[in-house]
């Protein structure tokens, strides 16, 4: 599959699965609506996706009936301008984001909080088809699907984390208008005043180290968003102690944690134990992404 920049409109590339029958409950009854989100946007001088790089095939194979969408920098421009009228310090900071990392982890929270559905990176590639995620006595209830990225207790990288739990944004299911996105939204808006601000300059000019796009649109950020939502679910949750360990998907109020592993298929290969075997392993990631701007650069 090919994409010229700019071309994968809003509406233009978008491909309809066959349905199977299986026993689920009706698209009416399911809060997360059957949308497929990825988003490209190529270094400067790259005009063309390459077809090793982005798995949408298998994506459209494994969700029949979902409506799979490859959003490219001017349908975001597109759905910026029809969706964030009223709210313009959304559509300024977006236009203002110079670093592609930046600017895709802001764009798929607006699109899962106008749209919802499920979005993944374009280095990530299905292994369980989308209806299998949550249990069918389940897909009534659930309306956001966040995964665990990094437990220090099962996979001890301490110097690489800001938190001993970081939860994942690579991969998310939601239902639009989700309580979670709307406060991430503003966490971004909030970290990247204050990113201009430290620098004295507006936000286009600002110069965006790995350490702010971690903290003000990426996994840190989003930790911190969902930790929250987590503890106002449950008081006994204190500390990321308390979310570690988790084994099994663990279902709280419209939400629904997912262990380490589960958009981590990489994560059983490391330690040699094939994701076939668990059975809980629904996305692989190939990190292929590459967005820091220099690995040694904080």
């Amino acid at each position: 599959m090919l994409c010229e920049l700019g071309s994968c409109l809003f509406t233009g590339v978008i491909v309809r699965a066959a349905l199977n029958n299986v026993e689920q409950p009706p698209d009416s009854e399911i809060p997360i609506p059957k949308y497929i989100w990825q988003i490209f946007f190529p270094p400067p001088g790259t005009a063309v996706i390459e077809h090793d790089f982005v798995h949408a095939d298998a994506w459209i194979e494994l969700s029949p009936g979902y409506t799979y969408t490859l959003v490219g920098a001017r349908a975001a421009d597109a759905f910026i301008a029809d969706n964030f009228a009223n709210r313009p310090e959304i559509a300024t900071a977006y236009h203002a984001l110079t670093n592609p990392a930046l600017k895709s982890d802001f764009l798929r929270y607006l699109l899962l909080y106008i749209h919802g559905g499920v979005y993944s990176d374009v280095d990530t590639k299905p292994v369980v088809r989308l209806d299998d995620w949550i249990p069918p006595e389940k897909r009534r209830q659930v309306k956001f699907l966040v995964a665990v990225e990094y437990d220090e207790s099962l996979d001890p990288h301490p110097d690489d984390f800001t938190y001993k739990v970081q939860f994942c944004q690579w991969t998310i299911a939601a239902a639009p208008g989700h309580v979670v996105f709307g406060r991430m939204i503003d966490r971004v808006l909030e970290g990247l005043r204050d990113v201009a601000a430290a620098q004295g300059t507006t936000l286009d000019m600002a110069e965006i180290t790995n350490y702010n796009v971690l903290n003000t649109t990426g996994p840190v950020a989003w930790t911190e968003v969902v930790f929250r939502l987590l503890q106002e679910m449950d008081p006994n949750i204190k500390s990321y102690d308390d979310v570690s360990q988790i084994r099994e998907p663990w279902y709280l109020g419209d939400t629904v944690v997912m262990p380490l592993e589960t958009f981590r298929a990489d994560y059983l290969d490391e330690w040699r134990v094939s994701w076939r075997k668990g059975r809980k392993a629904l996305v692989r990631h190939f990190f292929k992404g590459g967005w820091k701007k220099n690995p040694e650069q904080t």
